[in-house]
């Protein structure tokens, strides 16, 4: 797919694409995939599914990370993908994925807090406060009740470092948010991103105490590089 800016130019994403994939067909998670959660899974003749179930409080979370870090200045782009991403039911949850820092003081994140009508995309800053973005996308349907299947998609945030620009044009950095291949929400965040040893991460909040759960059929990380 081909990436533009807000002012219409093109935006590459580097020279050199590596990816790591996880499809949980051997009902294990690699060793760059962790969870905060016990993680339960329906490998074949099942689908392949990955569960993370939260606790029946509110307040509890599950996440589904990568163990590893990206460093923002060696990459032009880094994506997360889950496909097949699933709640069930999507009502007092929050939910978010994104790219950034453990301590959330660098990168970025699209985030969809409990009762808002649309999601937003969040530039993290050094001192701890951030930047937010509004868009028009939903990550989920608030207040809808229904099966998983209501809001299965394929999701992915993609972080366009500015790295791909040389120096004399000067550097813009973007995120993409895209659903089923869809771009959904764009934003320049060149003015507030911060740089940093970023980490893939998917997490799921409950605001009352009932136990919800995040399914995934399959999780790719995408690098790109010059």
């Amino acid at each position: 797919m081909l990436h533009r800016g807000l002012d219409g130019k093109e935006i590459p994403s580097g020279k050199i694409h590596k990816q790591l994939c996880a499809n949980f067909l051997d009902g294990a998670l690699p060793s760059w995939l962790t969870t905060v959660g016990t993680p339960t899974f329906e490998p074949p003749p099942g689908r392949g599914l990955l569960r993370l179930t939260t606790a029946a409080t509110a307040a509890s979370s599950v996440e589904l990370k990568s163990t590893a870090t990206f460093n923002s200045t060696q990459f032009t782009e880094i994506s997360y993908t889950i496909e097949g991403l699933q709640f069930n039911g999507n009502i007092q949850i929050s939910a978010q994925i994104g790219i950034k820092s453990a301590d959330s003081k660098a990168g970025i994140t699209f985030f969809h807090n409990v009762n808002q009508p649309s999601g937003i995309i969040r530039a993290y800053k050094a001192d701890g406060t951030y930047t937010d973005y509004p868009t028009k996308m939903a990550f989920f349907t608030v207040n809808m009740a229904g099966d998983e299947g209501q809001n299965s998609k394929n999701l992915t945030v993609r972080l366009f470092t500015g790295k791909q620009y040389a120096a004399s044009t000067g550097r813009r950095v973007y995120v993409y948010v895209q659903n089923d291949d869809q771009v959904g929400a764009l934003a320049d965040v060149t003015d507030s991103f911060i740089d940093g040893d970023l980490q893939c991460i998917a997490k799921l909040t409950t605001s009352a105490a009932v136990a919800k759960t995040l399914v995934a059929s399959q999780v790719k990380i995408d690098l790109w590089s010059n």
